[in-house]
């Protein structure tokens, strides 16, 4: 992050925050049920009985005497040195339910991990029973029926290297290495979801795993209330072993960027009130995105996937709304690997702004300059097929065109953390009063209040559903929702 972004042609959101066995199959695994290894009563110790759950379990039990257990507790963001009390590698669906049951038993928190990506390090906790997915990357792709089945440690290079390779594609975040669990769970902010909605909205089944350790089918028509939870609501309402994905043919996506370098606060405000009036009414075609890097400056980027005709008609509005600044433009087709981003230390926050003018445009611009060199932004349109699905259709509740803001600020050494972390908590401060919702995958560790107040309107149904299905609140290494009181 100390050079322009290679990538502005065909951004991502690494150019601002840089730095086992599941099939198609597995749908009829709710009837195979083993007797659980540990019996009713008192609960023990749960360290006397991790030597019962290593025997019990396919895969592999680490714990903390184990060599493999320091590198195996890190997660991308190494902001977060936790030491859970133990970490099961997953080798099937039985095993993450016999983890449950020993999670269940021992009143012990889980923490889930997919790919280890999330921004707030909840692939891991202190004192927590860790129940690692990575084993779970099976992918299979139906090309009549457009869908994809792909395990919940599936990486996101995995599921389009095949889906690809068939001609196919389906809306995934810009890292190859980031888990599509998390992404699709939490709604999964996407470069296709002005033609083809969120990552959740092509989110057509799963396997979950719930605190009492059934296996349940999710789907239209099955397990309906878990099925619209999981789309938005995270990992709170157990672990899913197996996503379906809806796909759809793959397109050119064309592209102009635009670099304005460090203009002043005021010119800054200009730049971004033009961009949001050329983001406030787009074609389904189009994404968008405005991004500050602490050493280049601001940048803007505009896309548009399909027809190259129409796609050059359409960029000219951008290139004249911009002049002087000159475009550079590109073509480009879907990769798996995308961006790879090194492992790091940053602190972040997010807010969904529903339109850029008065007050908001204000702490964006002095925001930004006074956080050179240290602070970066991202701005990315929601619009489209996206904005259009109703507010209650998903637990996802960013509908509506506006802005997935991202605010971060990474540190190499341990005394730059302070000065990050407080020019992101100012920031998102600031941000906060003009816009309330957020996308939870860009929170940092976040108050009950907070949730709630990023989940809008869906809060109170997802909070029922959470008592329903895991009243003790077992899975709460999360942003977390909490359980509604029983009436």
């Amino acid at each position: 992050m100390r050079t322009p972004p290679s990538g502005i042609l065909n951004w991502t959101r690494r150019d601002f925050v840089r730095t086992g066995l599941v099939t198609a199959g597995a749908a009829n695994v709710a009837a195979f049920v083993r007797p659980s290894p540990w019996p009713a009563g008192a609960a023990t110790d749960p360290a006397s009985d991790l030597d019962k759950l290593a025997r019990s379990v396919r895969g592999r039990l680490l714990r903390k005497t184990s060599p493999e257990y320091d590198d195996a507790r890190r997660v991308w963001n190494q902001a977060y040195d936790l030491r859970p009390l133990a970490m099961v590698r997953a080798a099937n669906v039985d095993d993450v339910r016999r983890s449950v049951e020993f999670a269940r038993k021992h009143t012990v928190p889980i923490a889930i991990r997919a790919g280890g990506h999330s921004y707030a390090g909840y692939g891991v906790a202190d004192g927590a029973l860790q129940i690692d997915l990575g084993a779970l990357t099976t992918v299979s792709v139906d090309r009549d029926r457009r869908t994809a089945s792909v395990g919940g440690g599936t990486r996101i290079r995995d599921l389009l290297t095949a889906t690809l390779a068939a001609g196919l594609y389906t809306p995934m975040g810009a890292c190859g290495a980031v888990g599509v669990a998390g992404l699709a769970l939490a709604g999964g902010d996407t470069s296709g979801r002005g033609l083809y909605g969120t990552a959740c909205d092509n989110l057509v089944g799963a396997q979950l795993v719930t605190a009492d350790g059934n296996v349940l089918e999710l789907g239209p028509g099955n397990n309906e209330d878990l099925y619209w939870a999981i789309r938005g609501g995270g990992g709170n309402f157990g672990v899913v072993t197996r996503l379906d994905f809806r796909l759809h043919p793959v397109v050119p996506m064309h592209t102009a960027g635009f670099a304005f370098g460090w203009p002043s606060v005021n010119d800054l405000a200009g730049v971004l009130r033009t961009f949001g009036d050329l983001v406030r009414e787009t074609p389904d075609e189009v994404r968008a995105g405005f991004f500050v890097d602490p050493a280049a400056g601001a940048f803007a980027s505009c896309d548009f996937r399909g027809d190259p005709a129409a796609a050059a008609a359409y960029l000219e509005k951008w290139k004249q709304a911009f002049r002087p600044a000159e475009a550079r433009m590109s073509t480009s087709m879907p990769k798996p690997d995308g961006e790879q981003w090194n492992t790091t230390r940053l602190a972040v926050d997010g807010a969904f702004i529903e339109d850029l003018s008065g007050g908001v445009v204000d702490v964006l611009a002095r925001a930004a300059v006074e956080a050179r060199g240290v602070g970066q932004m991202l701005l990315g349109l929601s619009n489209g097929v996206a904005a259009r699905v109703p507010m209650s259709a998903t637990a996802y509740a960013l509908r509506g065109t506006g802005l997935s803001s991202l605010v971060a600020a990474e540190w190499d050494k341990p005394e730059g953390r302070a000065r990050a972390e407080q020019w992101v908590a100012e920031t998102g401060a600031a941000l906060r009063p003009l816009a309330h919702r957020a996308y939870v995958n860009y929170l940092p560790r976040s108050t009950p209040e907070r949730i709630r107040e990023a989940y809008g309107a869906n809060y109170p149904r997802l909070a029922r559903i959470k008592a329903q299905y895991d009243p003790a609140n077992l899975f709460r290494s999360n942003q977390n929702i909490v359980p509604a009181p029983r009436s």
